[in-house]
């Protein structure tokens, strides 16, 4: 059981490791990293997270906005024996959100947040497109993701995957089931955010898997989860 839990623990700080900054109380007029209203961790970090030296899925969210409205409605689908754990930053301007206190509003966990505070703020100017969104829960030792859900979903969803090398991805695809039912390879070199689309219309609930294998022969799978009822 010791290890077990050492080992989800591990998991969870790969997965949200710790920033440069505390997230404590401080001035709400900066707009660096800090507790806010009692109810998250957002702002500016002294530096990013350190990467995994592997593909590593870094966004998972669905949304029709290319700007922000004055307070963004952030939502993950789910049930309510477990709350997922919910990030979005910007690697680009080192904005980060975390530690949300969300509301559960069956079928989604829901948060609404200003962005006049920090993500529009003069001196910040986050753009939405810089955006990387990631919620997931722990299911048997494993992270299960779900869709962010930024303001109002479409009917796409937009996963990014992280690599820090340079190399092509000949596989790059969505599975159902084992086998692929949507496949977007990458042959030729690439380094750090790839986006993979996919149209998720018409697909059946499930648990479904974004499988990725680079030229090197290093390969990951993201479970996760999809349900057309959620939009």
């Amino acid at each position: 059981m010791k290890i077990r839990t050492l080992f989800i623990s591990l998991l969870l700080f790969s997965l949200f490791p710790r920033v440069a900054n505390a997230c404590e109380k401080g001035n709400p007029w900066s707009v660096a990293y800090l507790l806010r209203d009692n109810n998250r961790c957002e702002g500016i970090v002294e530096r990013n997270v350190s990467a995994s030296a592997r593909p590593d899925l870094i966004s998972f969210a669905t949304s029709n906005l290319t700007e922000y409205p004055d307070n963004l409605k952030i939502q993950v689908p789910g049930d309510s024996n477990q709350e997922p754990r919910i990030s979005i930053q910007s690697f680009l301007k080192r904005y980060r959100l975390d530690e949300l206190k969300t509301e559960y509003l069956q079928p989604n966990y829901t948060f609404d947040l200003n962005t006049k505070k920090v993500l529009q703020h003069r001196r910040v100017q986050v753009p939405f497109s810089s955006l990387r969104s990631l919620a997931f829960i722990i299911e048997d030792s494993e992270p299960i993701y779900f869709p962010v859900i930024l303001e109002e979903s479409s009917d796409k969803y937009e996963f990014v995957i992280q690599s820090l090398n340079s190399t092509a991805f000949p596989v790059l695809e969505i599975r159902y089931q084992g086998e692929p039912v949507f496949s977007d390879p990458r042959n030729n070199p690439q380094q750090g955010h790839i986006r993979l689309i996919w149209n998720h219309q018409n697909q059946p609930a499930g648990r479904y898997e974004l499988y990725v294998e680079n030229s090197e022969g290093v390969s990951r799978a993201f479970p996760f989860e999809h349900d057309p009822s959620w939009f």
